[in-house]
């Protein structure tokens, strides 16, 4: 017996479970150039390597370069054009494996995303072409690639610019090897077609739905393609040896160094260096044909693919490959590698249109996939979501956004979702999120996902707006006309006058937009300053991602804002700028707790204690003024700072009461953040001002079309205007100045009698009608309530403090009014790096 197939032999398991193996090529591609990280230099993938190494404790030298980690799931290796795989060991588990996998990619990403790389799925280097790709300083590649330039066109590109997914099978003995190491060269280009994602090549279009297949073909006709025999009476684990013996070597490990055995056959090598282990595993490693044997089937028909589609594609070759009766009725599609070659130039030619054995290919991969189904448990099947969705659209696999990978996966796994869902919702109710009753926080299973180019554009809104309200201010303050604008009482106008002692004109706001994520354009929706709040709420949202199912197995490595710790630091660097102010200054947190978001306010007492500061919640109404000092009434402790979330419009309605307050304020007896100036912001009239030609001459013309571009249409609710918002769709009623979304009707919620009534209830009455934006729509699930997919619509809520963008606050509701009033869902808020 030849010792190759005592070897191979030595791999039969009769008592197999159905087990799968994965090995995942990736590139990992520098955003700036296009380029492969190289093995060298101070971020290169020998340093990436160094830098994982901790959790591997088996570490693998080749001429003194680590190349090579394993622990006891994982072995991660180097491909010769810097291409990073992850193999996995065999495991029955599909979701196990995919959670090892994940948590892997997510250490690399940990790394390479700061210093500027991208971990990319794709069967062919997308960016740039191979001649332009370094090889790894090993003399195993450079002689291979010495050679492969000798006996072929595309052997080089074969090594530096081609990324596979390989899934292994097991075989139970001679005869199974034999059925299924043939059913996997048949459904060879069906597989690859399946799996085929080379959208991009060389930085062109891709026109070869099998590109992987074709380099491969024209790599080296000697060890690439099918096994001749492969139909052949005798086939079985002889002849397979029989074949690699004969096979060209090029190169021999000869005790660590790499050296030239020219053509000498495997055999001839074999007779020198012997048929030990680490001697075969590298034998059976330099021949490359479509299905491979170790000691175990290898199947190397795969593109490099998203995780989602990976996990459906080895549920694909599991159900199809451990289930005997679809090992029959695929291993007898074709008893011809001529009718496997015509297949293949089928695919390449008509895709879905293509006949394959004798059936339009569209059919044939249906039945694959439903028989699979047979092979594979309830939770499995589910797995195969996202391949069923190709074959019945008639796509190849799409560049996915992240929220569209979360869907898919999300209808992968239904039941962790929802007890995923659950477990966010019982951490909600426990938390200061729950103000008791009904009143907690609600959101969705999908977190809010922009970009590092989305977050460039809110700095670039938030830089322009906020120059927009300075100028306001400041116009305010000097100009009589501009002060009629508004027309406010002659009391709030002497508060608004009154300078504070620090330099930022609003130390926070925030600013809600309505965003098209597809345009980058957006549309003011309203300014919020007084009382701006929820930068807890979003802090919260996101300390409960790793109860979120999805977020877990999503390798991508997201930038969060942090808004409660950092708004405490802008708070304290603004208080600083007053010199009254003294260095262990007392900080009230004051509003009318009736109306207050109370547990956040709690929340910023706890924060500030925690940096040094006496600091208290007070209602604004318990406080006293006396000797040119505001005191507490709860505490009889002196207040120097006080950090103010009562609305303006609270303050106004309650002005005889808030007196010790007014008194201190309008003396400079305390530092009160923030000012009353930013009431010119707050207002809703604010859209009209702005607008108006007395205001506008303040503007430079870019800040003028800015505006005009940006702001709605906004008119005063009076008689004059019930002709022109007769179309109730395009329009929506909020008063002048409030609050939390209080007497705001979106037309586009009411039939038209009720819209009449509202506007006829409304006239005259200090409220403005305004151009209704509809808004971005995303979908989103909420698994605690239902098990379907809505459309939502998107506002985002731009935080800025102290004139820069700071975060965003992110919300849906399935309505045309999006607030806790009208069904609101929060989510959490997160950039991609």
């Amino acid at each position: 017996m030849m010792p190759f197939t005592e070897y191979f032999k030595q791999g039969c398991k009769p008592n197999q479970t159905g087990s799968i193996g994965l090995e995942v090529e990736h590139f990992l591609i520098s955003r700036n150039d296009g380029r492969p990280m190289p093995y060298d230099g101070e971020n290169g993938i020998g340093q990436l390597l160094e830098f994982l190494r901790k959790d591997f404790p088996h570490t693998y030298y080749e001429q003194d370069l680590l190349i090579a980690l394993e622990s006891e799931d994982v072995l991660i290796t180097l491909e010769p054009g810097c291409q990073l795989e992850i193999s996995l060991r065999c495991m029955n588990n599909l979701q196990e494996m995919m959670e090892i996998y994940l948590k892997t990619v997510s250490s690399i990403l940990a790394y390479i995303h700061p210093r500027g790389y991208d971990l990319i799925y794709s069967g062919g280097l997308p960016t740039i072409g191979q001649e332009d790709v370094v090889l790894i300083d090993k003399e195993r590649y450079r002689l291979m690639a010495q050679y492969f330039q000798n006996v072929s066109t595309r052997g080089l590109e074969m090594m530096k610019a081609t990324a596979a997914v390989h899934v292994s099978v097991d075989y139970t003995d001679e005869n199974d090897f034999i059925r299924k190491y043939r059913m996997a060269n048949i459904l060879h280009p069906l597989l690859a077609f399946l799996s085929s994602h080379t959208p991009v090549y060389a930085g062109k279009k891709n026109e070869d739905v099998l590109l992987r297949d074709s380099i491969w073909s024209h790599t080296d006709p000697a060890r690439c393609g099918i096994l001749p025999s492969l139909f052949e009476e005798n086939f079985g684990f002889d002849a397979y040896a029989r074949f690699l013996e004969q096979v060209p070597l090029i190169v021999m490990n000869d005790h660590g160094n790499f050296i030239d055995v020219k053509d000498q056959t495997c055999a001839q090598v074999a007779g020198i260096y012997g048929y030990g282990k680490t001697e075969i595993a590298h034998y059976l490693s330099m021949l490359f044909l479509d299905v491979r044997l170790k000691q175990f089937i290898e199947i190397r028909s795969a593109d490099s693919m998203p995780p989602i589609y990976t996990q459906a594609y080895c549920a694909l070759v599991k159900g199809l490959f451990y289930k005997q009766e679809n090992i029959d009725t695929y291993s007898s599609l074709t008893n011809s590698i001529e009718t496997i070659l015509q297949a293949k130039e089928a695919l390449r030619k008509d895709c879905y249109d293509a006949i394959v054995y004798g059936k339009p290919v569209f059919d044939l991969l249906k039945e694959m996939i439903s028989d699979a189904k047979k092979g594979l448990t309830e939770k499995e099947k589910s797995y195969l979501l996202p391949l069923e969705e190709l074959v019945d659209t008639k796509s190849l696999i799409p560049n996915l956004s992240i929220e569209e990978t979360y869907q898919k996966a999300i209808l992968m796994h239904p039941m962790e979702s929802k007890e995923s869902a659950l477990r966010i919702t019982e951490a909600i109710q426990k938390s200061e999120l729950n103000l008791g009753g009904n009143m907690y926080t609600r959101t969705l299973h999908i977190p809010k996902i922009f970009t590092q180019e989305d977050k460039h554009r809110f700095e670039k809104i938030v830089d322009t707006t906020y120059s927009i309200f300075t100028k306001v201010i400041q116009a305010y303050k000097t100009d009589a006309q501009i002060r009629k604008l508004f027309g406010f009482s002659r009391e709030l106008e002497e508060l608004i006058l009154c300078e504070p002692a620090y330099t930022s004109p609003i130390p926070i706001c925030r600013v809600d937009i309505f965003y098209d994520e597809q345009t980058k354009d957006f549309h003011f929706c309203e300014f919020n300053t007084d009382g701006t709040s929820a930068m807890n709420e979003n802090k919260r949202l996101n300390d409960f991602l790793p109860f979120n199912n999805i977020f877990q197995h999503d390798p991508e490595d997201y930038e969060i804002l942090e808004l409660v710790q950092s708004w405490a630091d802008a708070f304290i660097q603004t208080m600083k700028e007053d010199s009254k102010v003294c260095e262990k200054a007392r900080i009230g947190i004051c509003d009318f707790l009736e109306n207050a978001y109370y547990t956040e306010l709690y929340v910023f007492e706890d924060v500030f204690q925690q940096k040094g500061y006496d600091c208290e919640v007070v209602d604004i109404r318990d406080l006293d003024y006396k000797d040119g000092k505001l005191y507490s009434q709860k505490t009889g402790k002196v207040i120097d700072v006080i950090y103010r979330r009562a609305v303006t419009r609270d303050v106004m309605e309650h002005y005889e009461q808030v007196q010790p307050f007014i008194q201190a304020y309008l003396h400079h007896d305390v530092c009160c953040i923030g000012a009353f100036q930013t009431q010119l912001v707050h207002h809703k009239q604010i859209t009209q001002v702005l607008m108006d030609p007395v205001m506008q001459k303040f503007f430079s013309p870019d800040e003028v079309s800015f505006i005009e571009k940006h702001c709605p249409i906004t008119y005063d609710l009076t008689q004059d205007v019930v002709e022109k918002i007769q179309d109730k769709d395009h329009w929506i009623i909020k008063p002048k100045d409030s609050y939390a979304s209080k007497g705001v009707w979106a037309g586009i919620d009411l039939h038209q009698d009720q819209w009449n009534q509202v506007v006829s209830q409304h006239l005259d009455a200090n409220y403005i009608v305004q151009k209704y934006i509809t808004p971005y729509k995303t979908k989103n699930i909420d698994l605690v309530n239902f098990d379907e997919f809505k459309d939502y619509s998107n506002m985002s809520g731009l935080y800025v403090y102290n004139g820069h963008f700071a975060g965003v606050y992110s919300r849906c509701s399935d309505g045309g009014i999006i607030s806790t009033q009208y069904n609101e869902k929060t989510i959490p808020t997160l950039f991609l790096r």
